[in-house]
């Protein structure tokens, strides 16, 4: 009689956690569908009031705002997450908040220190923008960073609701915003598109402020007596943290670097061209992999101790990888139908001017669907607080990407940049899974060594 009373409790509590699953990821789905939609539908106006050359250099700036955010929004955000719990468990949010805090004043620091030196420059070197634009990426990078942050701070206390529509209407707001000054001033632009940007920007950072005000400061922590040995010095999360920065660069060299190089070695038109695609096929990717890691990372990191594994760990380990071959099967199923249907995609997303560049929409869909595939299989190592090895392993992926940039782009031009991107992508995506295998074999050897 008490098994059967026991096994009927079960019951309830595992209801109650797949409802709880299934809200999360229903919010958490929301957040990336809706931006995905935003993307598409800005995108879509954009390049139908901007020229290929203005749109090519909103490109470029939009580019070094994604640096600066994985540089130092990036591995502030994934500290925040891995950190988070430990922290709670500890009782001690606002040690853990003023860490945060002073990560995100050298960040600003640094922009800052970046702008400036590219503004003095400007008086020698004629090709460097003018103070407006330069200022106004520096601000829209800021901004960026601080959104990161918080929704990486939100994601950690599993505040799906809130996240998941804060980020649909930044992603609203940013191109309703930019379009809506470029008709009010009649000025096709990208100064003009990032001044729109960087108001919406503004609005968003303030709304996380107050709710991460009420969420941290306002709350009562308490030592939770269960955990009272967890460690949670600082230089163990400056030691996570500082390789970050190093792997975020390559990330960024793997991710942007092709355009920058396009604009060396061919035309400046193509460039905004291969950016509106760009966007279109290879981002959407990224936000599929976002949405998983998302729902999953924090709760791996909730359910899995520090120096150990559960048997909650080891069924989330195997979610993760199914969610990595599930990726890879929806991008071969979706490069396959849009071989096809490419044009039929140009027509109805991109503006006309545009539209001869839609051949490229399969294949950098694929290209996005190995990298994303290869991130959810590189979460183990972020897990194994190995952050040092993953750093090593996107410097490397960064010079063989950067190289075979180059190569591509000085014989065959925006064809060679488009052979190279999906040939590096697919070679990542076989790396990342024999790694991860003989990572996980070395791992069970070890806690369960031969007679």
């Amino acid at each position: 009689m008490p098994e059967t009373n026991q096994g009927h409790n079960k019951s309830p509590a595992k209801a109650n956690r797949a409802w709880t699953w299934a809200g999360e990821a229903f919010w958490v789905g929301f957040g990336l569908i809706s931006s995905v939609l935003a993307l598409f539908a800005g995108t879509r106006f954009l390049t139908h009031l901007m020229s290929t050359d203005e749109y090519g250099k909103l490109a470029l700036a939009i580019s070094l705002s994604t640096l600066a955010v994985l540089i130092f929004g990036d591995p502030i955000g994934k500290t925040a997450v891995r950190f988070y719990s430990l922290w709670c468990r500890a009782g001690k949010p606002y040690g853990f908040m003023e860490n945060l805090g002073k990560s995100m004043v050298l960040a600003m620091g640094g922009i800052g220190l970046c702008c400036i030196i590219t503004m003095l420059s400007g008086h020698y070197i004629k090709a460097v923008p003018g103070s407006s634009f330069i200022l106004a990426t520096g601000i829209f990078a800021i901004l960026l960073i601080f959104n990161r942050v918080a929704m990486a701070l939100e994601d950690a206390a599993r505040k799906r609701r809130f996240r998941g529509i804060i980020q649909g209407s930044f992603e609203l707001m940013r191109f309703v915003f930019a379009i809506g000054l470029v008709i009010i001033f009649a000025l096709p632009v990208a100064e003009i598109v990032l001044s729109g940007f960087v108001l919406a920007g503004i609005l968003v950072v303030i709304v996380h402020g107050i709710f991460l005000y009420r969420l941290f400061f306002r709350a009562q922590p308490e030592k939770n007596p269960a955990h009272p040995d967890v460690e949670m010095d600082n230089a163990r999360m400056r030691s996570f943290q500082s390789p970050l920065v190093v792997s975020t660069i390559c990330i960024w060299l793997v991710m942007m670097a092709e355009r920058w190089v396009l604009q060396y070695f061919g035309h400046p038109g193509d460039v905004g061209g291969y950016a509106a695609v760009y966007q279109l096929a290879f981002v959407p990717m990224l936000l599929v992999s976002n949405f998983l890691i998302l729902l999953i990372e924090p709760v791996l990191y909730q359910v899995g101790a520090l120096d150990g594994k559960t048997a909650s760990f080891e069924q989330i380990q195997r979610i993760n990888k199914t969610a990595a071959f599930g990726i890879l099967l929806f991008s071969v199923v979706l490069f396959m139908g849009l071989l096809f249907a490419y044009p039929i995609v140009g027509t109805l997303l991109l503006g006309v001017e545009f539209r001869s560049y839609s051949w490229i929409f399969p294949w950098l869909l694929l290209a996005g669907g190995c990298f994303a595939a290869a991130r959810q299989l590189l979460l183990k190592v972020s897990y194994d607080m190995r952050t040092d090895l993953l750093a090593i392993i996107w410097a490397v992926v960064a010079v063989v990407a950067v190289g075979a940039y180059v190569i591509g782009a000085v014989y065959w031009q925006l064809k060679g940049i488009v052979v190279a991107i999906v040939a590096v992508n697919m070679a990542l995506v076989v790396f990342s899974l024999v790694f991860v295998n003989k990572r996980n074999i070395s791992q069970i050897q070890k806690k369960t060594p031969g007679d």
